[in-house]
């Protein structure tokens, strides 16, 4: 009878769900093991050329090709598993230690690792923020920016998050929380941009602009106004270096206001951003064990269950704090599902229980820094 044979077939699914959920549980804790590793070697815990070794052996162990989405799909949600348990055990880690004075403190003498160039806004947030004479070291990626800090090479990075006019930068929202570096500081710089030539070149002569994405949007409306074809460069100062280095006369950098003086170039027309006082915030990073524990502003991220009014509720518990900025990103394992960080001011020890109400209302909270504006 078919009520019995599907009788049988349920219980085979049983008895290898059993055997799953038993190996899963066995994984999790090797996980653990790993984590404990990671943490004493000073490892980052995330590794995006492992895990895509790992699916991709997975799949070939599949006779069935067919379910290979399914395994990608499978394996993202154990492998994001892992990350989160071993992301707790280094935050319990710093939370049991004990209070260390120094370490509530900037330290000014210690390398600093940035994006971009001489010339650029990375380098000269960082002179801002931490003075001229600044031990500085440059990278060309924002990842390098990260992992420069991990492996001890520099103290701290500073990178840019949110610009007044074009918003968030999400390449840097999108792998902090991956390396558990932890903001300790920011410094807003103001933004005024320039359009720079090789010199014995005039404006007459530029057909073309080259500059880092953000910089192209945060000018459109002066290349509209010029028909200039767009070039896109890792950064402003990046895209100074280029003109210098070549011999078309028919393209200009849009770069920071300074960098015509790093690069030997001839400025031809100050000031050409779309709105005047545009500014850029960055943020000061340091490894998770160099973390500030006190400060009046905090950045989190968490997720949040599939139920309606999740958001509303969770967000009513902060209503002792000032919520300076809500922003939302798609979690790239999870369809559907998204990140959502918060800047928030407030006295942290004296509404300590109402934030942990809020912790226990979403999931996976990260704080990603204590600091002061």
């Amino acid at each position: 009878m078919l009520s019995e044979e599907l009788q049988e077939l349920r219980k085979e699914i049983d008895s290898i769900d059993k055997q799953i959920v038993s190996l899963i549980d066995e994984r999790m804790k090797i996980s653990v093991k790993v984590g404990e590793t990671k943490k004493k070697y000073n490892a980052p815990i995330f590794d995006p050329k492992r895990e895509k070794e790992v699916i991709a052996n997975k799949i070939q162990l599949l006779e069935n090709k067919d379910l290979s989405s399914l395994i990608t799909t499978i394996y993202n949600d154990i492998m994001y598993t892992s990350k989160q348990l071993q992301k707790h055990l280094i935050d319990e880690d710093i939370n049991n230690k004990e209070e260390n004075d120094d370490k509530e403190k900037i330290k000014y003498g210690e390398k600093i690792v940035y994006q971009g160039r001489e010339g650029g806004n990375g380098h000269e947030a960082a002179l801002k923020f931490f003075g001229e004479d600044a031990k500085l070291i440059k990278k060309t990626h924002f990842n390098e920016v990260l992992e420069s800090i991990r492996s001890g090479e520099s103290y701290y990075g500073i990178l840019p998050l949110e610009n007044s006019s074009t918003g968030m930068v999400n390449e840097v929202l999108d792998i902090l929380a991956d390396y558990n570096c932890k903001i300790v500081g920011e410094v807003y710089l103001p933004i005024e941009y320039g359009l720079m030539v090789k010199k014995g070149a005039n404006i007459n002569d530029v057909k073309k602009v080259i500059s880092h994405h953000q910089a192209l949007k945060q000018c459109s409306n002066f290349i509209k106004e010029n028909n200039f074809e767009e070039i896109t460069a890792s950064n402003t100062a990046e895209a100074a270096f280029i003109i210098s280095n070549g011999d078309d006369k028919t393209i200009a950098s849009i770069s920071n206001k300074n960098a015509y003086k790093f690069y030997d170039l001839e400025m031809v027309k100050e000031n050409i951003e779309n709105i005047k006082g545009n500014t850029t915030r960055f943020i000061i990073v340091a490894n998770y064990d160099n973390s500030l524990k006190t400060g009046n502003k905090m950045t989190i991220r968490f997720l949040l269950p599939h139920e309606n009014g999740s958001l509303a509720d969770s967000l009513n518990k902060l209503k002792s704090f000032n919520l300076t900025s809500i922003v939302s990103r798609p979690h790239i394992e999870r369809k559907w599902q998204y990140y959502f960080y918060i800047d928030m001011t407030g006295d942290f020890d004296k509404y300590k229980k109402e934030f942990e109400e809020f912790a226990k209302s979403v999931e996976n909270l990260i704080i990603l820094g204590i600091y002061d504006e």
